[in-house]
């Protein structure tokens, strides 16, 4: 008896294994698309455009954000993430003194279509979460994770406090700006998006004006 005969014979394997996939569909599928998100502004690293110092250095650069910077970073607008975990706190001694580095990590799915890196820089949305006083902290990525490591998965970033830093140098950093689009779940630049919400309102209100020319004694439409 051949393989394929013997999975034919036996279906409940084959049945088995479809709920495996029904797993994999709601974990990597479902939960990426549904699952409750914290929209933040993402500064990824441009790896193409950056600048490396590739003699002092071994290919990094002189300082992550100022003067003698050369990193470039695409702005990420409302990109959604997951999952945040409880911020904890780290006392690390060093010659100036005991540094306080406040740790906690995130998790967002593949299907962005963006590898995150470190020294991405994270900034949650206050608009909603602390409407009153923007005091919430900026965070930089220090590690990657892969969950598990196919096609579809989830990374896992771990995150520290973005240290004696402001977003305006980061701006300075910015060469292009992209905005997550909620409605496909991709990324989009700015004036695509807007073509895009333009092209979803006008769908909304044709839905409108036709439900209003359905005539439900004929089932025609009524122009």
């Amino acid at each position: 008896m051949t393989y394929a005969q013997g999975w034919t014979r036996y279906p409940e394997f084959r049945t088995l294994y479809g709920y495996i996939h029904e797993y994999q569909n709601l974990v990597y599928d479902y939960y990426s698309k549904h699952a409750v998100a914290f929209l933040t502004t993402y500064y990824h690293v441009n790896k193409e455009e950056t600048i490396w110092e590739d003699e002092k250095v071994f290919g990094g650069a002189y300082e992550q954000v100022g003067t003698y910077s050369g990193i470039k970073r695409d702005k990420l607008l409302l990109l959604p993430i997951y999952f945040p975990e409880e911020i904890s706190t780290a006392f690390d001694g060093q010659d100036i003194g005991l540094i306080k580095d406040n740790e906690t990590s995130i998790v967002f799915p593949s299907t962005y279509g963006i590898t995150p890196l470190n020294h991405d820089i994270i900034k949650l949305e206050q608009e909603f979460l602390r409407p009153t006083n923007d005091i919430y902290p900026t965070f930089e990525v220090t590690g990657v994770e892969i969950h598990p490591n196919t096609d579809k998965r989830y990374w896992k970033l771990r995150l520290k406090i973005f240290q004696s830093r402001t977003l305006t140098e980061v701006e300075r950093q910015v060469i292009n700006t992209y905005v997550f689009f909620d409605y496909d779940k991709k990324l989009h630049t700015l004036d695509a998006s807007n073509f895009l919400t333009k092209m979803l309102y006008k769908s909304d209100l044709l839905k409108i004006q036709l439900k209003g020319m359905f005539d439900n004694n004929s089932g025609f439409y009524l122009i």
